[in-house]
């Protein structure tokens, strides 16, 4: 293995980490709070599925470094990061069925994996890492889908906050790196799934930054209630972040004409 390879693999994994791991705030805040608030559960369970068929593909394939221990570190801490966001949500219901249908795709293909490298499907270790290869893309795509879940409510809210930005980040850092690593060892899988997913994490990344929590935003309105009749008026306001209070303040649109009620 060349000087250089081994350096564009330990840098994979140290994003990679980065990825897993830029969640932790999130989890934090989450258990501080005692509520999930803007956090989605798909980016979670999605990460969690993820780490899990890498680390069976890295198994199945013999790439212990990085691929095996990056993400049976990542499958461990997924885990965690699942259990918070349950011990805290309240749509229980709706976490429940997400959470159990992860399970089954985890338990499915750990399954498969296990009875294929111990000969009890019949077939040779390269088969059973092709199989896991196909496992890992739809598992690995997955992760960088799910946070499009919340597409809907940031164009809505016209923010990003609901966005895993550091996630995303981090991760399409790593899957840039993974495609040159995939390219270095003439590993399609990689080199392709470090592609489109590094496509679509740098997608998000620029969502977020469109719809970055904070930003300027015109043409807002508020109700103003300045009749004793109860008669209510529109007033076109701008927010914008303020240097003096580091927060918003919503300042009316100049010139602004306001119908009083007369006496």
């Amino acid at each position: 293995m060349s000087v250089g390879l081994t350096i564009i693999q330990v840098l994979a994994s140290i994003c990679s980490v980065a990825m897993i791991l830029s969640s932790v705030p999130a989890m934090y805040g989450i258990h501080k709070r005692q509520d999930t608030g803007e956090v989605a559960l798909f980016p979670l369970v999605g990460l969690w599925i993820n780490c899990h068929v890498l680390m069976l593909y890295g198994w199945a394939t013999a790439d212990y470094f990085p691929l095996f221990a990056t993400y049976l570190f990542g499958d461990i801490v997924a885990v965690l990061y699942v259990a918070v966001f349950f011990r805290w949500t309240k749509q229980r219901q709706y976490a429940a069925k997400a959470i159990g249908a992860s399970f089954f795709v985890v338990a499915t293909t750990a399954i498969y994996t296990i009875l294929g490298m111990t000969g009890a499907t019949g077939q040779s270790t390269d088969q059973v890492g092709l199989v896991t290869g196909y496992m890992m893309a739809v598992g690995s795509v997955l992760l960088y889908i799910s946070p499009f879940e919340t597409i809907k409510t940031v164009l809505k809210t016209r923010s990003g906050a609901s966005i895993p930005f550091g996630m995303c980040l981090a991760g399409a850092t790593s899957n840039v790196l993974w495609m040159i690593n995939g390219l270095l060892t003439s590993d399609v899988f990689i080199f392709l799934l470090g592609t489109v997913c590094a496509t679509l994490g740098l997608v998000q990344v620029v969502l977020y930054l469109i719809f970055r929590p904070g930003r300027t935003q015109v043409g807002l309105e508020v109700v103003v209630d300045l009749s004793p009749s109860g008669k209510k008026f529109l007033l076109p306001v701008t927010t914008a972040n303020t240097p003096q209070t580091g927060g918003t303040t919503d300042t009316p649109a100049s010139p602004v004409f306001v119908a009083v009620h007369s006496p």
